[in-house]
């Protein structure tokens, strides 16, 4: 499974029909240890994924779990974990940011397929490679066009690592030693000795 962006792609013969596992995320306050998925920022960012919600629908997609506000959470800014099937590459998820719990699932036949798709679009912060072959990852993480790639695992930005995107997701790197060089004025001198 790669995942680039928000776009989620699944070999064609094994894309998953169960989703047990997401619809048990415990949903709360981002403060309480046990809790797996909190509130998105603001109000705005919250309008802004029901919106991108009602428009993958209104083109053509079909909502597999979640698609709204969770039950018994009248504060706070909370939103369902969403699954998205039937979504097609021009589709207006395929093309934003959500920042928020939104999963399109896609299909693709082959490595080199799912590579130029994943890389067909102006974002690039960060990726997501599952795959039990090291080989495939190596070849995901120097072809994906993105700022930072992660495999097999879901946490990519530490503060020890740099963290940033590449085309309009972002320019230069926060975390890590790349972070400073941002505010370093680099000077060069060069000095002709008499002879």
């Amino acid at each position: 499974m790669f995942t680039a962006k928000i776009r989620c792609f699944t070999l064609l013969k094994k894309k998953p029909k169960d989703h047990r596992k997401t619809k048990k995320l415990k949903i709360g306050n981002g403060m309480d240890p046990d809790t797996q998925l909190g509130p998105l920022t603001t109000q705005k960012r919250l309008n802004e994924i029901e919106t991108l919600v009602e428009k993958t629908k209104q083109e053509g997609a079909k909502v597999l779990l979640g698609g709204k506000r969770p039950a018994g959470f009248n504060k706070g800014f909370f939103y369902e974990p969403t699954i998205f099937d039937d979504v097609k590459d021009d589709f207006t998820i395929m093309k934003e940011e959500p920042f928020g719990p939104l999963v399109p699932m896609l299909s693709f036949k082959s490595f080199d397929e799912v590579i130029e798709r994943a890389n067909n679009h102006e974002l690039g912060l960060c990726s997501y490679v599952c795959t039990n072959s090291m080989e495939r990852a190596h070849l995901a993480s120097e072809q994906l066009e993105t700022g930072s790639v992660a495999v097999n695992t879901g946490f990519v930005a530490i503060a020890e690592a740099p963290f940033g995107g590449i085309k309009q997701s972002g320019y230069g790197r926060e975390g890590g030693s790349m972070a400073i060089k941002d505010y370093l004025n680099v000077k060069y001198t060069h000095m002709g000795i008499k002879g």
